[in-house]
Protein backbone atom coordinates (compact mmCIF):
# COMPACT_ATOMS: atom_id res chain seq x y z
CA UNK A 1 0.00 0.00 0.00
CA UNK A 2 1.46 2.78 -1.02
CA UNK A 3 2.54 5.45 2.14
CA UNK A 4 0.95 8.71 2.58
CA UNK A 5 2.56 12.09 1.99
CA UNK A 6 1.91 14.46 5.50
CA UNK A 7 0.47 17.52 5.66
CA UNK A 8 2.37 20.50 6.17
CA UNK A 9 -0.01 22.01 9.72
CA UNK A 10 -1.25 26.15 9.23
CA UNK A 11 0.80 28.87 11.65
CA UNK A 12 -1.64 30.13 14.08
CA UNK A 13 -1.15 33.77 15.64
CA UNK A 14 -1.21 33.64 19.05
CA UNK A 15 -1.82 37.41 19.58
CA UNK A 16 -5.61 38.23 18.69
CA UNK A 17 -6.54 41.71 16.25
CA UNK A 18 -9.25 42.56 18.96
CA UNK A 19 -7.14 42.75 21.42
CA UNK A 20 -4.75 44.95 19.45
CA UNK A 21 -7.45 47.09 18.55
CA UNK A 22 -8.37 47.53 22.70
CA UNK A 23 -4.45 48.00 23.38
CA UNK A 24 -4.42 50.95 21.02
CA UNK A 25 -7.87 53.20 22.21
CA UNK A 26 -6.88 52.03 25.94
CA UNK A 27 -3.25 53.82 25.03
CA UNK A 28 -5.36 56.60 23.24
CA UNK A 29 -7.55 56.89 25.79
CA UNK A 30 -4.63 57.31 28.15
CA UNK A 31 -2.67 60.28 25.74
CA UNK A 32 -5.91 62.07 26.07
CA UNK A 33 -6.32 62.28 29.24
CA UNK A 34 -2.52 62.73 29.98
CA UNK A 35 -2.86 65.79 27.81
CA UNK A 36 -6.42 67.42 28.70
CA UNK A 37 -4.25 67.15 32.50
CA UNK A 38 -1.63 68.98 31.27
CA UNK A 39 -3.84 71.59 29.62
CA UNK A 40 -5.66 72.34 33.12
CA UNK A 41 -5.05 74.97 35.02
CA UNK A 42 -3.81 74.11 38.87
CA UNK A 43 -5.21 76.54 40.20
CA UNK A 44 -8.79 76.01 38.88
CA UNK A 45 -8.11 72.69 39.96
CA UNK A 46 -7.46 73.67 43.74
CA UNK A 47 -10.11 76.42 43.58
CA UNK A 48 -13.19 73.76 42.60
CA UNK A 49 -11.53 71.74 45.43
CA UNK A 50 -12.06 74.13 48.16
CA UNK A 51 -15.26 75.24 46.51
CA UNK A 52 -16.05 71.55 46.85
CA UNK A 53 -15.16 71.79 50.82
CA UNK A 54 -16.96 74.67 51.02
CA UNK A 55 -20.17 73.71 49.80
CA UNK A 56 -19.95 70.47 51.73
CA UNK A 57 -19.24 73.02 54.78
CA UNK A 58 -22.49 75.32 53.60
CA UNK A 59 -24.80 72.38 53.13
CA UNK A 60 -23.77 71.51 56.87
CA UNK A 61 -24.52 74.40 58.28
CA UNK A 62 -27.94 74.64 56.26
CA UNK A 63 -28.63 71.54 58.06
CA UNK A 64 -27.89 72.67 61.31
CA UNK A 65 -30.03 76.14 60.99
CA UNK A 66 -32.84 74.27 58.89
CA UNK A 67 -32.67 72.04 62.75
CA UNK A 68 -32.48 75.33 64.70
CA UNK A 69 -35.09 76.70 63.25
CA UNK A 70 -37.50 73.91 63.54
CA UNK A 71 -36.45 74.32 67.48
CA UNK A 72 -37.54 78.10 67.63
CA UNK A 73 -40.49 77.17 66.04
CA UNK A 74 -41.78 74.51 68.29
CA UNK A 75 -40.75 76.82 71.22
CA UNK A 76 -42.26 79.89 69.37
CA UNK A 77 -45.18 77.35 69.70
CA UNK A 78 -45.38 76.66 73.15
CA UNK A 79 -44.45 80.33 74.28
CA UNK A 80 -47.65 81.10 72.18
CA UNK A 81 -49.94 78.85 73.27
CA UNK A 82 -48.71 79.64 77.14
CA UNK A 83 -49.55 83.21 75.92
CA UNK A 84 -52.98 82.63 75.06
CA UNK A 85 -53.65 80.47 78.28
CA UNK A 86 -52.32 83.81 80.38
CA UNK A 87 -54.50 85.99 78.17
CA UNK A 88 -57.34 84.10 78.53
CA UNK A 89 -56.65 83.90 82.62
CA UNK A 90 -56.54 87.79 82.43
CA UNK A 91 -59.22 88.55 80.79
CA UNK A 92 -61.42 86.07 83.20
CA UNK A 93 -59.85 88.09 86.32
CA UNK A 94 -60.48 91.09 84.39
CA UNK A 95 -64.55 90.02 83.41
CA UNK A 96 -64.33 89.15 87.42
CA UNK A 97 -62.75 92.63 88.60
CA UNK A 98 -65.18 94.43 86.45
CA UNK A 99 -67.73 92.42 88.08
CA UNK A 100 -66.81 93.11 91.76
CA UNK A 101 -66.20 97.31 90.36
CA UNK A 102 -69.79 97.10 89.33
CA UNK A 103 -70.85 95.79 92.47
CA UNK A 104 -69.41 97.75 94.83
CA UNK A 105 -70.39 100.68 93.09
CA UNK A 106 -73.41 99.70 92.95
CA UNK A 107 -73.16 99.33 97.05
CA UNK A 108 -71.78 102.98 97.30
CA UNK A 109 -74.71 104.47 95.09
CA UNK A 110 -77.19 102.70 97.83
CA UNK A 111 -74.97 104.05 100.44
CA UNK A 112 -74.68 107.61 99.24
CA UNK A 113 -78.40 107.71 99.11
CA UNK A 114 -79.21 106.43 102.15
CA UNK A 115 -77.13 109.10 103.21
CA UNK A 116 -78.28 111.77 101.62
CA UNK A 117 -81.86 110.58 102.95
CA UNK A 118 -80.78 110.00 106.47
CA UNK A 119 -78.99 113.60 106.26
CA UNK A 120 -80.26 116.34 108.64
CA UNK A 121 -80.94 119.62 108.16
CA UNK A 122 -79.46 122.23 110.62
CA UNK A 123 -81.56 125.10 110.76
CA UNK A 124 -79.49 128.58 110.83
CA UNK A 125 -81.29 131.56 112.06
CA UNK A 126 -79.58 134.95 110.71
CA UNK A 127 -78.44 137.10 113.51
CA UNK A 128 -81.08 140.50 114.08
CA UNK A 129 -79.39 143.53 112.68
CA UNK A 130 -78.21 146.13 115.90
CA UNK A 131 -80.86 147.85 114.90
CA UNK A 132 -83.53 145.84 115.69
CA UNK A 133 -82.61 144.19 118.67
CA UNK A 134 -84.75 145.03 121.67
CA UNK A 135 -83.32 147.32 124.28
CA UNK A 136 -83.09 147.55 128.10
CA UNK A 137 -86.12 150.30 127.69
CA UNK A 138 -88.15 148.35 125.48
CA UNK A 139 -88.44 145.30 127.98
CA UNK A 140 -89.43 147.71 130.94
CA UNK A 141 -91.91 149.76 128.75
CA UNK A 142 -93.78 146.39 127.75
CA UNK A 143 -93.35 145.00 131.66
CA UNK A 144 -94.75 148.53 132.53
CA UNK A 145 -98.04 147.66 129.55
CA UNK A 146 -98.46 144.31 131.42
CA UNK A 147 -98.58 145.42 135.26
CA UNK A 148 -100.97 148.01 133.99
CA UNK A 149 -103.09 145.59 132.20
CA UNK A 150 -102.75 143.12 135.06
CA UNK A 151 -103.98 145.77 137.50
CA UNK A 152 -106.95 146.45 135.35
CA UNK A 153 -107.73 142.48 135.17
CA UNK A 154 -107.46 142.53 139.46
CA UNK A 155 -110.07 145.37 139.80
CA UNK A 156 -112.37 143.93 137.06
CA UNK A 157 -111.95 140.55 139.26
CA UNK A 158 -112.65 142.41 142.38
CA UNK A 159 -115.99 143.75 141.31
CA UNK A 160 -117.19 140.38 140.04
CA UNK A 161 -118.56 137.60 142.84
CA UNK A 162 -116.66 135.21 141.21
CA UNK A 163 -114.95 134.61 138.59
CA UNK A 164 -116.22 133.94 134.93
CA UNK A 165 -115.30 130.97 133.31
CA UNK A 166 -112.46 130.94 130.52
CA UNK A 167 -113.88 130.63 127.07
CA UNK A 168 -112.85 128.10 125.15
CA UNK A 169 -111.88 128.19 120.71
CA UNK A 170 -112.62 124.83 119.04
CA UNK A 171 -109.73 124.58 116.18
CA UNK A 172 -111.33 122.78 113.52
CA UNK A 173 -109.20 121.25 110.52
CA UNK A 174 -109.01 122.69 107.09
CA UNK A 175 -106.38 123.69 104.45
CA UNK A 176 -103.26 121.45 106.19
CA UNK A 177 -105.18 118.09 105.19
CA UNK A 178 -104.79 114.81 106.92
CA UNK A 179 -101.47 113.82 105.38
CA UNK A 180 -99.76 115.89 107.71
CA UNK A 181 -98.88 115.60 111.38
CA UNK A 182 -99.75 119.05 112.58
CA UNK A 183 -97.44 121.03 114.94
CA UNK A 184 -99.29 123.71 116.70
CA UNK A 185 -97.54 126.98 117.11
CA UNK A 186 -100.41 129.93 118.41
CA UNK A 187 -98.96 133.71 117.47
CA UNK A 188 -100.29 136.37 119.62
CA UNK A 189 -99.61 139.97 119.54
CA UNK A 190 -96.24 139.78 121.32
CA UNK A 191 -95.39 136.03 121.55
CA UNK A 192 -95.54 131.86 120.31
CA UNK A 193 -96.74 129.60 122.37
CA UNK A 194 -95.62 125.93 121.60
CA UNK A 195 -98.46 123.37 122.29
CA UNK A 196 -95.75 120.55 120.55
CA UNK A 197 -94.84 120.37 124.39
CA UNK A 198 -96.81 118.50 127.11
CA UNK A 199 -96.99 122.29 128.89
CA UNK A 200 -97.99 125.19 126.29
CA UNK A 201 -94.44 126.94 126.14
CA UNK A 202 -94.48 130.50 125.64
CA UNK A 203 -91.79 132.46 123.91
CA UNK A 204 -91.73 136.10 123.33
CA UNK A 205 -91.58 137.47 120.05
CA UNK A 206 -87.81 139.15 120.12
CA UNK A 207 -86.58 135.59 121.49
CA UNK A 208 -87.65 133.57 119.05
CA UNK A 209 -84.64 133.83 116.74
CA UNK A 210 -83.02 131.82 119.83
CA UNK A 211 -85.08 129.73 121.52
CA UNK A 212 -83.76 126.34 121.44
CA UNK A 213 -87.08 124.19 121.45
CA UNK A 214 -88.63 126.86 118.51
CA UNK A 215 -85.11 126.15 116.63
CA UNK A 216 -85.47 122.11 117.18
CA UNK A 217 -89.09 122.49 116.12
CA UNK A 218 -87.83 123.92 112.82
CA UNK A 219 -85.22 120.97 112.54
CA UNK A 220 -87.90 118.51 113.29
CA UNK A 221 -90.23 119.23 110.52
CA UNK A 222 -87.12 120.23 107.86
CA UNK A 223 -86.13 116.33 108.41
CA UNK A 224 -89.26 114.66 108.27
CA UNK A 225 -91.61 114.07 105.29
CA UNK A 226 -95.22 114.22 107.10
CA UNK A 227 -94.29 117.22 109.62
CA UNK A 228 -95.76 120.18 109.30
CA UNK A 229 -96.00 123.47 111.59
CA UNK A 230 -99.24 124.71 111.90
CA UNK A 231 -99.89 128.40 113.04
CA UNK A 232 -102.50 129.34 114.52
CA UNK A 233 -103.57 133.03 114.35
CA UNK A 234 -105.01 135.13 116.92
CA UNK A 235 -106.86 138.84 115.65
CA UNK A 236 -103.74 140.59 116.94
CA UNK A 237 -101.16 138.53 115.72
CA UNK A 238 -100.32 139.22 112.09
CA UNK A 239 -96.56 141.02 112.95
CA UNK A 240 -95.60 137.94 114.92
CA UNK A 241 -96.95 135.31 112.09
CA UNK A 242 -95.20 137.29 109.27
CA UNK A 243 -92.35 136.88 111.23
CA UNK A 244 -92.17 133.16 112.23
CA UNK A 245 -93.51 132.13 108.69
CA UNK A 246 -90.58 134.20 107.70
CA UNK A 247 -88.17 132.05 109.02
CA UNK A 248 -89.96 128.87 108.27
CA UNK A 249 -90.07 129.58 104.76
CA UNK A 250 -86.39 131.04 104.62
CA UNK A 251 -85.10 127.21 105.91
CA UNK A 252 -87.82 125.38 103.68
CA UNK A 253 -89.98 124.04 106.94
CA UNK A 254 -92.85 123.07 105.67
CA UNK A 255 -96.14 125.35 107.03
CA UNK A 256 -99.75 126.34 107.24
CA UNK A 257 -101.72 128.44 109.55
CA UNK A 258 -105.36 128.15 111.21
CA UNK A 259 -107.46 131.34 112.38
CA UNK A 260 -108.41 131.30 115.97
CA UNK A 261 -111.02 133.80 116.67
CA UNK A 262 -111.55 135.20 120.05
CA UNK A 263 -109.15 134.89 123.14
CA UNK A 264 -110.35 131.88 124.63
CA UNK A 265 -108.14 128.50 125.27
CA UNK A 266 -107.39 126.28 122.23
CA UNK A 267 -108.53 123.20 121.91
CA UNK A 268 -106.88 120.84 119.69
CA UNK A 269 -109.48 117.68 120.64
CA UNK A 270 -110.41 117.80 116.55
CA UNK A 271 -107.35 117.29 115.54
CA UNK A 272 -106.37 114.32 118.07
CA UNK A 273 -109.61 112.74 116.70
CA UNK A 274 -109.02 112.79 113.44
Amino acid sequence: MARRIPVEEDDISLFPFLSIIAAVIGVLTLMIAAVTLGQMNQDDVKEAVENAIAMDLVQKELAETKEAVAELKLQLDKDKAELLESANARQNQVVKSRAELEALLKQLAEVQKDIEEKKTITIVIPEIPKGQRETVADLQNQLTAIKERLALLKIELAKKEKPPEEAQVSILPGGTGFSFKPNFVECTADAVVLHTEDEPVTIRTAEVVANKKFVALLEKVANSENQIITFVLRSDSVRTYRMVKKLCDDNEVRNGKLPAPGNGRLDFSQFRNK
